[in-house]
């Protein structure tokens, strides 16, 4: 073996080997998922919020939810009490989904469609309105991908832009070797070589970004998240749903009212994230905190449940294109998305913001 090919050689075996490690924790982490361990069976005097510490800026708004002492003080008087559980992504709660295994969740658009068509749910609001990237570093258009290694995170928002994407470059998913990774694993493959380019959300690209100046974003696709209720919540304690619904909306109210205030929201989503992956967070306050003003704070009309977005009804092309590739049955139509976005509890809350107190704030510190 010459020495021109010899390198190239032990390149090659170096990224099957990273490959290969990281199929196996991936695997290893399947055969016993983090949240199975969780305890989600039905339990009276419980509110379970299920949320995202690693997806911004949702994690903004569960953080600041979980420090509010006026729904706390709310669900006192209802002798209800809240209880937090966290997950790596929106699918992992799309898996332990059922009527009694939580009352509001943060999700994105892929996973709103999956949980409508699995249980009955109500949307409370949206959540933000931003791009999932794919991102590359040796690669500048997504056309380039065919027969390389992508990593991406199954059933995900990321997934459906990577999905619109691979379509637009006139791919399909059996067109790239797909590696199904956690957000959190994405910079490091994509580095080492064991990924050509991967999709996710923020803040993982700004991650990547950060890490590496030859890194850079070849694809772009717009995705939204939601404030998801269970909808027997809404009918059988409807107080009780308006209550969580206000806590979003003061949360938001909260952020926007001075600075000082989103410091204090960016340090406790970065502490609630250390709290769940045992790591210090890869991403800086000022980072994380621009990410939750663009994508959420200046969003025109936040906190709002849009009629239509781009000119359609809310998540009615992402669930006409997943049944167009076979992810939801042909014979499925969209009348339980279109009950979820009926509910009326954020008119409701927003139409007496005194009585909801949607612009006085006691948040432990």
């Amino acid at each position: 073996m010459n020495d021109t090919t010899e390198p190239q050689h032990w390149t090659k075996v170096l990224k099957a080997l990273l490959l290969l490690m990281l199929s196996f924790a991936l695997t290893t982490a399947g055969a016993e998922e983090y949240y199975e361990r969780y305890d989600l069976r039905p339990q009276p005097g419980v509110i379970r919020l299920a949320v995202q510490p690693m997806a911004y800026p949702l994690a903004f708004i569960s953080s600041v939810m979980q420090r509010d002492r006026i729904l706390g003080g709310e669900l006192d008087k209802a002798q209800l009490k809240l209880q937090v559980f966290a997950f790596r992504k929106g699918n992992d709660i799309v898996q332990v989904a059922s009527e009694s295994a939580f009352d509001m969740a943060f999700v994105g658009d892929m996973p709103t469609v999956n949980l409508a068509v699995r249980m009955p749910i109500a949307i409370g609001g949206l959540g933000k309105r931003n791009f999932s990237s794919v991102i590359s570093r040796d690669y500048a258009r997504l056309e380039e991908l065919r027969g390389h290694k992508l990593g991406y995170s199954p059933g995900s928002s990321s997934h459906l832009v990577l999905m619109h994407g691979l379509r637009s470059a006139k791919l399909s998913e059996r067109d790239v070797e797909l590696v199904a990774l956690d957000p959190a694993q994405m910079p490091d493959a994509l580095e080492s070589g064991a990924v050509d380019a991967f999709s996710a959300w923020e803040p993982t690209p700004s991650i990547a970004l950060a890490r590496n100046p030859r890194n850079r974003a070849i694809f772009k696709g717009m995705s939204t998240d939601w404030v998801v209720l269970r909808r027997s919540l809404t009918t059988s304690s409807p107080a009780v749903a308006q209550s969580l619904i206000a806590a979003y909306v003061r949360a938001i109210n909260w952020m926007r009212r001075s600075k000082s205030n989103l410091e204090h929201a960016a340090s406790w989503v970065l502490q609630d994230g250390q709290a769940f992956t045992g790591a210090k967070s890869a991403i800086t306050a000022e980072r994380a905190m621009e990410i939750a003003r663009k994508d959420l704070l200046d969003v025109p009309g936040a906190p709002a449940t849009p009629p239509l977005v781009d000119g359609a009804p809310p998540l009615s092309r992402e669930f006409a294109f997943l049944k167009d590739i076979g992810r939801i049955a042909s014979d499925r139509d969209d009348k339980p998305l279109r009950e979820a976005f009926a509910y009326q509890g954020l008119t409701q809350v927003q139409a007496d913001p005194k009585r909801f107190s949607l612009f006085r704030f006691d948040y432990a510190r």
